[in-house]
């Protein structure tokens, strides 16, 4: 038991002092943190006093204002952003003041900027930065992020290809941009109620509503109308005639609906012959009788 006991106890202490070993050394600390006192901004609804959604269409730019306060009292010399997008948002264009990584469906770029932000002074890019797939869909188009850091603070953590490199897939790196270098500019900017070096911005994809769809032509054809009337009413079922036929005008005129009226006249003008005709004779035998 003891034997066994002992044993045990110098595994533990081997793996104790495998685990001691494999810790990282003092010159491999976590970096202390950035010294600049950096607050992400961005445009408020005023409306709902939250961060602005930028309604956007496929193909377009997202509008974003991504901008920087300096909240200190010192000027800070060069600034680093990093932008991060997901799904049907896109860092299309790509700048030469920017490396850009992907990593599944995330996109990243880290851009450097050599402009100093005075204390207290507010900076946004310009330029296009974000733009939206041309098969976006609604639900795919949601948020920016973006991260201030001082360019000193990212220079002396390896430099920002490094940091770009971290936020590249397995077995990929960040790639620089070509284009036109982004650039900042001074801009009056709203500071969020808790100023961090992170914040958000927000696009909605605009879909266009469904145009009406236009009426069928009808497959029978319309029954012509009379060019001297109004529409004929249609003849019932077992009439002589067409519609307009026996009227006044050019067809307008009301259907026959009886026998028809020239037949019935001659019957009743023989039949007013024959009765005459027999009264006559009538009358003729009665007065050959009397006498």
């Amino acid at each position: 038991m003891t034997a066994r006991f002992a044993a045990r106890l110098a595994l533990g202490a081997s793996v104790l002092a495998a685990g001691v070993a494999a810790l990282p050394s003092a010159g491999h600390a976590a970096p202390a943190p950035d010294s600049a006192t950096l607050a992400a901004v961005t445009e408020r609804d005023p409306a709902t006093g939250l961060n602005r959604k930028y309604p956007v269409k496929t193909g377009e730019v997202v509008p974003a204002a991504l901008g920087v306060t300096n909240l200190g009292d010192a000027p800070v010399k060069g600034l680093v952003v990093q932008i991060r997008v997901l799904d049907d948002l896109d860092l299309a264009v790509k700048h030469d003041n920017c490396w850009y990584a992907v990593d599944s469906n995330m996109e990243s770029a880290w851009c450097e900027f050599d402009s100093e932000l005075a204390a207290k002074q507010t900076l946004a890019i310009v330029g296009d930065v974000v733009t939206v797939k041309a098969d976006a869909r609604p639900d795919k188009v949601t948020s920016i992020v973006f991260h201030w850091y001082s360019k000193q603070w990212v220079d002396d953590q390896g430099g920002v290809q490094q940091f770009a490199d971290g936020d590249a897939g397995q077995g990929t790196k960040a790639v620089r941009g070509t284009e036109a270098a982004l650039t900042l500019a001074e801009r009056e900017l709203p500071l969020p109620e808790t100023p961090r070096p992170i914040n958000f911005a927000y696009a909605q994809l605009v879909v266009p509503t469904t145009q009406p769809t236009p009426t069928a032509t009808p497959t029978t054809a319309p029954t012509a109308i009379p060019t001297g009337g109004a529409e004929p009413t249609a003849v019932p079922t077992g009439t002589a005639g067409a519609p307009g036929e026996g009227g006044t005008g050019g067809g307008g005129g009301l259907p026959v609906t009886g026998a028809n009226i020239g037949v019935l006249a001659g019957v009743g003008g023989a039949l007013l012959l024959l009765g005459g005709g027999g009264y006559l004779i009538a009358r003729r035998r009665r007065t050959r009788f009397v006498a």
